[in-house]
């Protein structure tokens, strides 16, 4: 953000000594990039790094150095404006919600002129070259106040205008003799079916201001800011407008930066107006109140700062104090500071301008802990190890999912609530919060089959969000999610779990058949020790199962070290046949329950209904005969007929 020193000295009073302004501004979050010459005025470059809307202007870096340096702001003189619900000649349909506020003025009898020399002389500075005065401010009060706006010919545009969303493949030719190709997804100035300009970015050329113009409709106004970035960034239409357009812009901003255009042109003749203001203003907003506790401003900033300095710090950032007591303040936040919405946003405000370098260095008191790593996440990495050694590969995406995904919300506990919808979604397209991992991991499997993949194995460690009874919560899950190209087979796919559990050292889960009310065909639940772990299905030839970690890895659990044995393992594979709907998780169970030297079990293929396990015979105190192997054999053999049916294939 460039700065010119001369500007905003008409606004506050500077120190004499540049470099304590520039350290200043650094100090309290705005860093210096550069000091510059430009046209004979210093101009300084600020890095905005923060989530500051209200410094993307003069008055609002001229706030900050007021509240610096204890000076007092100079406002610019304005109009004062009576609200009425339609003009003159004018009236406006908003089509859309994406629209916050907008507020239009009528001004008669203008006069085109060159711009004076002072107005082109502010602009060059920001590289904006000079159109006619009346163009070139509008662009003089966006820099000053940080609201955009937009100037029409009023005769040339007519009455009965619109905002509304593009139809796709309109086209408006810019000012600029480009020629854009509109979608469905950006938001318009309409007229009868004529585009007169692409809302927040740039207008369209015939309904500009030119030397012909005697009427001009001013616009200025406030819409939902992920759209018009989006416009912005889809048509490359980086302009000092849509900069700020895709800032949270204040609405009130509105009907101070109209007042401050028309007294301009009152000032220098160049037209005659009435001093009425179309509003349209759905959801007014209003100041919000943030409340501030002493104490807990000491113990997060590790300083004890007088009462009276917290006070006057906070009135000299423009934040209303209506109610004070000994613990803390009650505070009302303006508007303009869409940034401060909760009691850290208020303490930061108060350290900022206090000083970082205030705030004493204290030695730790405490002994630096020996392990930093916390037991989740060596648990997560353990189970990435096992996923991949069993050949799945990780996916990493966002919580934030459209709503028609919540038809995939297949937790029981779940299912029949509605997906949590967040304040400050990413974009529109994206705010609600998942509550099952299936969404996404179905999104990256179909994209992987689209490209022609002839087998998919992913998995996904992540949070789901739920609510119950305004309690809302989240938890720790891992999904899965298996397809084949060549008619997926649920066993190979359970095979994959059951190989997963064995090397995470989990317990084989149970699988019940039993839920209703699925969108999963095949569907059925995890079940350990009578608790219900997880889920699963089938979404057509798809399989996802779901596993909660918190319930599988709750406990603390206890690894026992053990020395590589002296003697060697006999291993052996047998295939075995079984009835359909045979559990093999439990076959595997059985296996190892027959003997004591049955050290490790695996299932290593399937073929139709064959099963080929691999055992591990082993004691550690001696080698193993085959007259010994034998007999644990025929005794796996006898107990796996009789409790599954199950027959050895030769």
């Amino acid at each position: 953000m460039k700065i010119p020193l001369n500007w905003l000295n008409e606004l506050v009073a500077l120190p004499k000594n540049k470099r304590v302004l520039t350290d200043a501004l650094t100090s309290v979050g705005h860093m210096l990039d550069k000091v510059e010459i430009v046209n004979g005025e210093t101009v300084i470059d600020l890095e905005l790094r923060g989530n500051r809307a209200d410094c993307y202007c003069l008055v609002g870096i001229a706030r900050e150095v007021s509240a610096i340096f204890g000076t007092k702001i100079k406002y610019s003189p304005s109009v004062n404006l009576t609200k009425v619900a339609k003009l003159k000649n004018t009236s406006l349909r908003v089509a859309t919600p994406l629209v916050k506020r907008v507020g239009m003025v009528e001004i008669r009898n203008v006069k085109i002129t060159k711009s004076p020399d002072w107005l082109s002389r502010k602009l060059a500075i920001y590289g904006i070259g000079s159109v006619n005065n009346i163009v070139d401010l509008t662009n003089y009060v966006m820099l000053e106040t940080g609201e955009p706006m937009h100037a029409f010919d009023l005769d040339k545009i007519g009455n009965n205008l619109e905002i509304r969303l593009a139809e796709t493949g309109e086209k408006i030719k810019t000012f600029q003799d480009l020629t854009l190709s509109l979608t469905k997804e950006d938001l318009v100035w309409a007229k009868a079916g004529n585009i007169l300009s692409v809302a927040g970015a740039v207008g369209e050329k015939y309904h500009s201001i030119s030397e012909t113009t005697k009427n001009v409709l001013l616009e200025a106004a406030n819409y939902e800011r992920a759209n018009i970035r989006r416009t912005v960034y889809r048509h490359n239409l980086l302009t000092e407008a849509g900069i700020r357009h895709e800032k949270e812009l204040d609405p009130n901003m509105v009907e101070s930066a109209i007042g401050r255009f028309l007294y301009i042109v009152r000032k220098y003749g160049w037209g005659k107006f009435i001093p009425e203001m179309y509003d349209y203003y759905p959801n007014k907003v209003n100041a919000w109140k943030v409340n501030l506790d002493f104490n807990y401003l000491r113990g997060l900033g590790g300083v004890d700062i007088p009462k009276k300095t917290i006070k006057k710090i906070l009135l000299g950032l423009d934040f209303k104090i209506f109610k004070q007591s000994k613990d803390g303040l009650e505070t009302l936040v303006p508007t303009y500071r869409t940034d401060v919405i909760c009691e850290e946003d208020l303490i930061e405000e108060v350290l900022r301008i206090y000083g970082y370098d205030k705030i004493p260095a204290h030695t730790l008191s405490l002994e630096i802990p020996k392990d930093i790593t916390p037991q989740f996440i060596r648990q997560e990495e353990m189970l990435r190890n096992a996923s991949v050694s069993c050949g799945f590969d990780e996916v990493i995406s966002f919580s934030f999912v459209k709503e028609d995904y919540s038809k995939y919300n297949l937790d029981p506990e779940v299912f029949d609530q509605k997906p949590i919808c967040i304040l400050n979604p990413p974009s529109p397209d994206t705010k609600y919060l998942r509550q099952t991992l299936l969404p996404n991991l179905l999104g990256n499997c179909q994209r992987i089959i689209n490209e022609m993949g002839e087998e998919v194995s992913l998995f996904e460690i992540g949070k789901i969000y739920t609510k119950s009874k305004n309690k809302y919560s989240e938890s720790r899950k891992i999904g899965f999610i298996f397809w084949q190209k060549n008619d997926s087979d649920f066993k190979v796919f359970k095979g994959k779990l059951d190989a997963f559990c064995n090397k995470s050292q989990i317990d084989l889960p149970e699988y019940i058949n039993d839920i209703k009310n699925m969108p999963l065909s095949y569907s059925y639940n995890l079940k350990l020790e009578n608790r219900i772990v997880g889920f699963g299905g089938k979404v057509e030839d798809i399989f996802y199962a779901e596993i909660d970690l918190d319930e599988i890895l709750g406990k603390e659990r206890k690894y026992i070290s053990k020395l590589w044995p002296k003697y060697p393992p006999q291993i052996e594979d047998i295939t075995l046949s079984f009835p359909e709907k045979t559990k093999i998780g439990d076959v595997i169970q059985t296996i190892k329950s027959v003997n004591q030297l049955i050290n490790k079990v695996e299932l290593t293929t399937i073929y139709k209904e064959n099963y080929t396990f691999r055992i591990w015979y082993q004691d550690p105190a001696r080698t193993l005969t085959d007259k010994e192997v034998e007999k644990i054999r025929k005794k796996i053999l006898e107990e796996v007929k009789r409790k599954f049916g199950g027959v050895m294939k030769v």
